[in-house]
C-alpha cells in the first residue's frame, strides 16, 4: 500500500523542479546532500513510482514527479497564504460589538463610538438592509441596532425623542419662508427610504390629509445618499432630525413641517441575552446625545 507525502517531501520536490540539481535543492532547503538525498528515496519509497532521471550532470524529475511538483507549487502557496490569514485573525481577535448601519448612516453616533474610549469593546459597523435591522439583530448578523418609530407606539422608553423635519437645497422656497408646506411635494421629487408608506411618519400624518402627492418619487436606501443627491439635484426629504448632523448639511437646509412636528423615538435592538457589552455601547450612545 502507497503512503501520502508530508509537506518536507513535496518542498523537495519543488525546490527539484526549480534548481535540476540535488545539491542546489538542498542547500535551497538547508539541508545536507546526504538528508536531501535520503528524502528523496523516501519520497520514491511512498509513491512506488520513479522520481528522478538523470540529465547530464542534473536531474530531471520524471513525467509524473514533474505533475506533482506542479500541483504542490500550488497547494503550497495556497497553504502559506492561509497560514498568513490565519495569523492576520487571530491578530484581529477582539472583543467587538457589532453596530447595525442601516438607512440611518448619518446618525451622529456612529463616528465617535468608533474614536471614543468610553466603551468596553471594540465597535464594527455592520450593513443592512432599509428595514431589516430588527431582523439582522436576532438572526444574530447585528448585536445591536437603532430604529424610527412613531410616538408613543412601544412599550419600553426612547433612547430619545425626536421630530420629523424636512431638507431641501438652501435655495428652495421652503427654505426662504423656514418651513415645509405639504403642497411643495407637488412640484419635487421626493426622495424616500422606501416606496410605501409606514404608518405614524410623514405620508399619513403629513401628506396625505392635506392630499397632495409628489410629483415623482426616487427610492434610496441610504441618508447620506439622499442627502448629496438634494445637495446637487434638489428634491424634498422627511427624516428625523437627530439624524441630520450640522456637518453633513452643508448647502442645505433643515426646516419645520408646517403645522408642528410629528414626533418620533429612537429605540435600541438587542436580543434577550445580550451581554454587558451591548448594554455598555447603549449607554455610550445615551451619553453621546445627552
Amino acid at each position: 500500500m502507497h503512503e501520502s507525502l508530508d509537506r518536507p517531501h513535496l518542498e523537495l520536490l519543488i525546490a527539484l523542479r526549480h534548481t535540476g540539481h540535488l545539491g542546489q535543492a538542498a542547500a535551497q532547503l538547508s539541508l545536507s546532500p546526504s538528508a536531501a538525498s535520503h528524502r528523496l528515496k523516501e519520497i520514491q519509497r511512498r509513491l512506488g513510482i520513479a522520481i528522478t532521471e538523470a540529465d547530464g550532470r542534473s536531474l530531471r524529475l520524471t513525467p509524473g514527479a514533474l505533475h506533482l511538483a506542479e500541483v504542490a507549487t500550488q497547494a503550497d502557496a495556497s497553504l502559506r497564504s492561509a497560514e498568513a490569514t490565519a495569523r492576520w485573525m487571530h491578530s484581529a481577535e477582539r472583543s467587538t460589538v457589532r453596530l447595525a448601519l442601516d438607512f440611518y448612516d448619518t446618525a451622529p453616533w456612529f463616528e465617535p463610538l468608533l474614536g471614543t474610549e468610553d466603551r468596553t469593546a471594540d465597535v464594527d459597523l455592520v450593513r443592512v438592509p432599509y428595514w431589516e435591522t430588527v431582523d439582522a439583530v436576532l438572526r444574530r448578523r447585528a448585536d445591536l441596532g437603532m430604529i424610527v418609530v412613531p410616538a408613543g407606539t412601544e412599550d419600553d422608553p426612547p433612547l430619545f425623542n425626536d421630530q420629523l423635519v424636512a431638507v431641501v437645497r438652501a435655495d428652495h422656497p421652503a427654505a426662504l419662508r423656514g418651513s415645509l408646506a405639504p403642497t411643495d411635494i407637488v412640484e419635487a421629487t421626493y426622495i424616500t427610504a422606501g416606496d410605501r408608506p409606514q404608518h405614524g411618519f410623514e405620508h399619513h400624518k403629513f401628506f396625505e390629509p392635506a392630499g397632495v402627492l409628489p410629483r415623482s418619487m426616487r427610492k434610496v436606501e441610504s441618508l447620506s445618499m439622499i442627502l448629496r443627491l438634494i445637495r446637487r439635484f434638489g428634491g424634498i426629504s422627511v427624516q428625523p432630525r437627530l439624524s441630520l448632523p450640522q456637518e453633513l448639511t452643508d448647502g442645505l437646509s433643515v426646516i419645520a413641517l408646517e403645522g408642528g412636528g410629528i414626533a418620533v423615538e429612537w429605540h435600541s435592538v438587542s436580543r434577550p441575552d445580550a451581554g454587558d457589552d451591548v448594554l455598555d455601547l447603549i449607554d455610550a450612545i445615551r451619553r453621546l446625545l445627552s
